[in-house]
This record gives C-alpha cells, sequence and structure tokens, in this order.
C-alpha cells in the first residue's frame, strides 16, 4: 500500500461535506457495484444521481473544460465549495499550490461522481467522454497517492470498460494503462528515508537510557508521568532538532 505522509484531506469533514461522501472510498464501491457479474445489472450506491447531487452542484460541473470566474473561481465549483478549499489550504506553507492540488483532486471526485450517475443515461458520448478524462487524470492521483495503487487498477478497468466496447481491444488496453500506472507509482526518497530511519535509531537510544534511568530508582521514586514527559521530551528534540 502506498503510504502517505501527509494528512488525508478527505478524512475531514470539510471534505466530506463537500463531495457529499458519494465517492471516497472507490473500494466499496467496486465491491458493491460489481458483487453480481452474472445478471449484466450494475447497483450504483453512490449519492451522485440525482439532481441535488454534489457532481452537479455548480453550473458546468461536467465540463472537461472549465473555465475561470471573475471572482477567480472555476466554473465547475460552487462558491461555496470554493471557499471551503481556500480555507482549507490558507494555513500550508505553500497555500497556492495546496489549493491547486485540492482543486485537481476533488474535481476528479466530482467527475467520477458524475460518471456513476450516467451509469443508465442515454447520453453514451458524455459518460464516455467523462470516462477517458478519468483515465487521463488517474495516474496523477496515483501520483500524489490519493489513490492506492490497487484502488487505480480497478477504477482503470471500470472505466476502460466504458469506453471500449470491444472485449479483446479492452483487455489490450488494459495491459497498456498498468505500465502507465506503475509509471505513476510514487518512489520512495530516499533521503527522507534514511532521515526518518536515523531519527528513529537516536529515539530507541534514548529511550532505553530513560527507561534504563527509570528502572533503576526505588520502586517509591518512580513517577510514570514523568517517565512519559521525559520520553516525549527526547522525542521532540529528536525530530526538531533533525528538521532543521
Amino acid at each position: 500500500m502506498i503510504s502517505i505522509q501527509r494528512a488525508k484531506f478527505w478524512q475531514h469533514a470539510w471534505f466530506a461535506a463537500l463531495v457529499g461522501g458519494a465517492v471516497v472510498g472507490l473500494l466499496v464501491w467496486w465491491l458493491q457495484t460489481h458483487a453480481d457479474t452474472g445478471s449484466g445489472n450494475v447497483l450504483v450506491t453512490s449519492g451522485a444521481a440525482g439532481p441535488s447531487s454534489t457532481a452537479e452542484s455548480a453550473p458546468g460541473a461536467g465540463r472537461l473544460d472549465p473555465v475561470v470566474l471573475s471572482d477567480g473561481r472555476p466554473s465547475d465549483f460552487t462558491a461555496e465549495e470554493w471557499r471551503a478549499l481556500k480555507e482549507a489550504s490558507a494555513s500550508e506553507a505553500r497555500p497556492e499550490a495546496e489549493l491547486q492540488r485540492l482543486l485537481t483532486y476533488v474535481r476528479f471526485q466530482k467527475r467520477f461522481a458524475l460518471w456513476q450517475s450516467l451509469k443508465d443515461s442515454a447520453d453514451v458520448a458524455q459518460r464516455r467522454a467523462l470516462a477517458q478524462q478519468l483515465l487521463n487524470d488517474l495516474p496523477q492521483r496515483l501520483a500524489q497517492a490519493e489513490v492506492t495503487g490497487g484502488e487505480a487498477e480497478m477504477l482503470a478497468a471500470a472505466l476502460i470498460s466504458d469506453v471500449e466496447p470491444d472485449e479483446a481491444a479492452r483487455r489490450q488496453r488494459m495491459d497498456a494503462y498498468r505500465s502507465t500506472l506503475l509509471e505513476a507509482v510514487p518512489q520512495p526518497d530516499k533521503a527522507q528515508t534514511d532521515r526518518e530511519a536515523r531519527q528513529l535509531a537516536e529515539y530507541k537510544r534514548r529511550e532505553a537510557a530513560i527507561v534504563a534511568e527509570w528502572q533503576a530508582r526505588p520502586v517509591g521514586m518512580r513517577d510514570q508521568a514523568a517517565l512519559e514527559q521525559s520520553l516525549e521530551d527526547a522525542r521532540r528534540a529528536i525530530y526538531r532538532s533533525d528538521a532543521r
């Protein structure tokens, strides 16, 4: 599984409200919609279906070429959504970069929700266009560690099934797309890995010394709260000094 160092913003309350929880958890969606492959019926459980869908809450939400409005807001986001994204990114070290990251990910989720809602739509062209756009965007979501490799592959299989009706061509395209996904998988940062290993080794060394000193005291002089505070002080000192 891909390790995500940053906090998962989609677990925050503001994000759940923004996307309505319709498309968080692609694995759950896949299992629910493909539980009965023999019947030929696909159960779409997303809350995206219907006119109140978050995916369609902004004018032009399904557009593949959103424009920037006079207030700086993309045309596929409501004013409320745009405000929530700006507030969520304001406290970051690089707020503008974080805003763009959030924007592209939420846009991906909104398009996915809309794509789901069009499962039984007569507008096959729009659904296939959305599927292709999602396929174009998916490697970047994987590179950003916003989906796991397994989730990306399962979603790709569903999307390719939508845009490629021929079974043989579909298998061939999926095989080729797997290579694209493999290239997008985030590679571990060696410098960061080495730094974290060094931090952990130093903490373990100090931890052993602190605990040994505490255990050497008479039982009546062993203060558990003081021990925990010493360990916390050591942890902070190591990680803060190493980050400078």
